[in-house]
């Protein structure tokens, strides 16, 4: 009975261990399973490989004023070409949204791959380009632009120049500007019909002014009759509201006036 007790404990032994075994192959399978479902499941989402070419992330807005008037706008324009994006899946769209609340524009990829964007206020700005495929998938791309302002500035055969006024803060409130650099020519024209008279020199004061009326910077210049001085400065203060103007005295000759007002986002 000793013996017999003995094979039977030995069996259930071993058949308690087997069963042991087998339910833990079954749940290392089971994991197994599940794990590697995890891991390859890429194929159904599909990825994208966002690639966006441009030529500069650099543009200038010009201004043309003549006799006080704006007489044309060049706005900044920058190009985004999409055509190198590859993806598992087809795209639908390219798109560019631009951070600051501007309106989005968005292609049909099918169609095209060129999405073209236009600044009329200077300041850094920042988009983000993407593109979505046909299952939804989106990648994104943050991409900083510099947008500086340009003024050109004529006025003719006057002795009573009008100031320039500009506003060196952006319009959307981003980063201010690195500096103001101001190129002002100011010609005293020969009188061609004043025979024996070599003609007469004007004293003028460059002024810039800020909306305080404080004279920021200024400069006093005396033109011969027949030549052209310039007045170059850098000027720093991107805050408030300012004027370039022109001083004379009454009853100096008139001058003819060539000037521009750039306002820099960087050296």
């Amino acid at each position: 009975m000793v013996i017999v007790n003995s094979v039977i404990n030995i069996c259930n032994a071993v058949g308690y261990n087997m069963a042991r075994s087998t339910s833990f192959v079954m749940l290392f399978i089971i994991a197994s399973m599940s794990l590697s479902g995890c891991l390859f499941s890429n194929d159904e989402d599909g990825d994208i490989d966002l690639i966006v070419n441009y030529d500069s992330d650099f543009e200038t807005i010009v201004e043309t004023y003549s006799e006080g008037e704006i007489v044309q706008t060049n706005p900044a324009r920058f190009e985004f070409d999409f055509s190198k994006t590859t993806a598992s899946k087809t795209i639908e769209s390219f798109g560019i949204t631009s951070l600051d609340g501007q309106d989005s524009i968005e292609i049909d990829a099918s169609n095209d791959s060129i999405i073209s964007i236009e600044f009329y206020d200077h300041g850094m700005y920042e988009i983000n380009a993407y593109a979505i495929d046909v299952n939804g998938v989106k990648a994104n791309q943050l991409i900083d632009l510099r947008v500086d302002l340009r003024i050109d500035w004529t006025q003719s055969d006057t002795n009573n120049p009008l100031a320039l006024p500009f506003n060196p803060e952006p319009a959307n409130q981003g980063q201010n500007a690195k500096m103001i650099e101001i190129i002002s020519n100011v010609e005293n024209p020969s009188l061609v019909n004043n025979i024996g008279d070599s003609g007469q020199s004007i004293q003028l004061t460059w002024q810039l002014v800020d909306e305080l009326d404080d004279i920021c910077q200024t400069r006093n210049g005396q033109i011969n009759d027949g030549d052209t001085m310039m007045w170059q400065t850098l000027y720093f203060n991107t805050y408030m509201l300012h004027e370039l103007r022109i001083v004379m005295d009454d009853g100096q000759d008139s001058i003819n006036v060539n000037q521009s007002v750039s306002i820099l986002y960087d050296n």
